[in-house]
C-alpha cells in the first residue's frame, strides 16, 4: 500500500508539474514572439536605415522588462541589441553559462526579429514543483502508513512470534515450547514445522560432529605429544651435528603441527567460536619462509616477488598451511615448469597470488575445486592426491575474512587470495 500511495502520487506530482512547466514556458515564449512580431510591424514599410533606428527604440523601451532585441535582414544587423545571434523559433542558449536565457526569433519579409530574455523564475518555479511533488508524496505515504499499519501488524504477527521464538534458540539447548504451537495460519504453521523438523536435524548433526572433533582431538593430540617427547629425550643424548640438527627440525615441525591441529579443530567445529584476528602477520615473510623449507630442487623453481611487507591480521601457522599448500599444488601441477608468488598491496586488500605453467584449470572445476575431496578427471589421471590441499587454502582464507579464487589465465593456473589489510 505504501509502494502504491508513494507511486501514484509521485507520478500525478510529476504529470502535474511537467504540465505546469511546459504551460508557463510557452507563455514565455509567446510574449517574447509577440515582442519580435511587433518590431517587424513597426519597421514594415521603411528602410534598413530607419528600420534599424526604430530596433534601437524598441530595445530601449524594453529594457525594463528585462527583454532584449535585434533586427535582422538576411544576415546583416540593422539595430537592437549588438549581441544577440540570428535564429528562428524558440530555443535555450547553448553557450556556457547562459541556460537560463531563452531565445524566439520571428522572420517577415526577409527581416528576422529576435527577442531573448533571462528567465531563471522558470527554474525557481520549478524548485516549488519538485517541492510540491515531495510533498504531496510524503503526505500519501503517511496517510497509506496510518491506514495500513495496523492491519500489518495483525497480518504479520504469526510471522513476529516465529522470530521471537527462533531468536531465543541458544545453541545446545532444547527448542522452546512456542516454537511448536501451532498458527492461526495454515502456511505459517507449515513453515513452523518445517523449521521445528530442520532445527532438530541440525542438533543431531551438530552433536555428531562435537563428538567426531572431541575423538579426532584426542587420537591427534596423544601421538603428537608421544612424539614430541621421544624428540626432546633423543635430543639430550649425544649426537652428531647431523644428527642433532635434524632432530631439532623434526621437533619444531611437530611442535608446529600440533599447533596446526589445534587451531584446525577450533577452525572445525564452530560451536568454539571463529578464530580471533588478533596477530599481525607478514605474508612475504611466510612465503619466504615456505621456499627455504621446499627441497632444493623445487625451491630454484620458485620465485617470490613482494610489492611491501603484506602485513594482514591472523594466525601465522595457518597461514603458512595455506601458502605451504598453495605453492605445493602450483609445483606438483606445473612438472619442471617455474612458479611465481607475488605479494602486492593496494588500498583496500592485500594480494597473494600463485600462479603456475602447467595445464590449468577447466572455468567449470574453478569453483569446485575447493570443495574437500574433489579432484578433476585431469588431475585424478595425472596425479596422486586426496583433493584436500585447496579446501586447506579456502577454509583458512575464509577464517580470515578472506576470499580465494581462480582468475583467468592465458597459460597455467592463477591462484589469487585478497585479505583485508591489516589495520595500522
Amino acid at each position: 500500500m505504501l509502494g502504491v500511495a508513494l507511486a501514484s502520487s509521485a507520478l500525478a506530482a510529476g504529470a502535474t508539474g511537467i504540465l505546469a512547466d511546459r504551460m508557463l514556458l510557452a507563455a514565455e515564449d509567446r510574449r517574447l514572439g509577440s515582442a519580435a512580431l511587433h518590431l517587424l510591424d513597426e519597421g514594415t514599410g521603411l528602410d534598413d536605415a530607419r528600420a534599424g533606428q526604430e530596433a534601437d527604440h524598441e530595445q530601449s523601451e524594453l529594457r525594463s522588462a528585462g527583454i532584449r532585441i535585434t533586427l535582422f535582414a538576411g544576415n546583416r544587423r540593422l539595430g537592437g541589441s549588438p549581441d544577440i545571434d540570428a535564429r528562428t523559433g524558440c530555443a535555450w542558449s547553448p553557450a556556457p553559462g547562459e541556460e537560463a536565457l531563452r531565445r524566439c526569433g520571428e522572420a517577415v519579409n526577409g527581416r528576422l526579429a529576435v527577442a531573448e530574455q533571462r528567465l531563471e523564475s522558470v527554474a525557481l518555479i520549478r524548485g516549488w514543483l519538485t517541492s510540491a511533488a515531495l510533498v504531496a508524496a510524503a503526505g500519501a505515504v503517511l496517510m497509506s502508513l496510518a491506514m495500513s499499519r495496523r492491519m500489518a501488524r495483525w497480518a504479520a504477527r504469526p510471522l513476529t512470534e516465529l522470530s521471537e521464538s527462533l531468536a531465543r534458540i541458544e545453541p545446545g539447548t532444547p527448542l522452546p515450547a512456542p516454537l511448536g504451537t501451532p498458527a492461526r495460519y495454515a502456511e505459517v504453521n507449515a513453515v513452523r514445522t518445517a523449521l521445528v523438523d530442520l532445527l532438530g536435524r541440525l542438533q543431531e548433526s551438530l552433536d555428531q560432529s562435537r563428538r567426531f572433533a572431541a575423538n579426532a582431538a584426542h587420537e591427534l593430540r596423544t601421538p603428537l605429544a608421544t612424539l614430541r617427547v621421544e624428540l626432546e629425550l633423543q635430543a639430550e643424548n649425544a649426537h652428531p651435528p647431523d644428527t642433532t640438527a635434524a632432530l631439532a627440525r623434526l621437533h619444531r615441525t611437530v611442535t608446529s603441527l600440533g599447533t596446526l591441529v589445534e587451531r584446525l579443530l577450533v577452525l572445525a567445529e564452530g560451536a568454539r567460536g571463529t578464530l580471533e584476528l588478533v596477530e599481525t602477520v607478514s605474508l612475504s615473510e611466510v612465503a619466504e619462509d615456505v621456499v627455504l623449507s621446499l627441497p632444493e630442487g623445487e625451491r630454484g623453481r620458485i620465485s617470490v616477488e613482494a610489492e611491501g611487507t603484506g602485513l594482514v591480521r591472523g594466525d601465522a601457522h595457518l597461514l603458512r598451511q595455506l601458502i605451504d599448500n598453495a605453492v605445493d599444488n602450483a609445483l606438483k601441477f606445473s612438472g619442471k615448469r617455474p612458479v611465481r608468488v607475488s605479494i602486492q598491496e593496494t588500498a583496500e586488500a592485500t594480494l597473494l597470488d600463485v600462479r603456475d605453467e602447467g595445464p590449468g584449470i577447466a572455468h567449470e572445476d574453478s569453483v569446485r575445486v575447493f570443495e574437500p575431496f574433489y579432484r578433476s578427471p585431469t588431475a585424478r589421471a595425472q596425479h596422486p592426491g586426496h583433493g584436500i590441499g585447496l579446501s586447506l587454502v579456502a577454509l583458512v582464507a575464509r577464517a580470515h575474512r578472506a576470499h580465494a579464487e581462480f582468475l583467468p589465465a592465458a597459460r597455467g593456473a592463477h591462484l589469487r587470495l585478497t585479505f583485508p589489510r591489516a589495520s595500522t
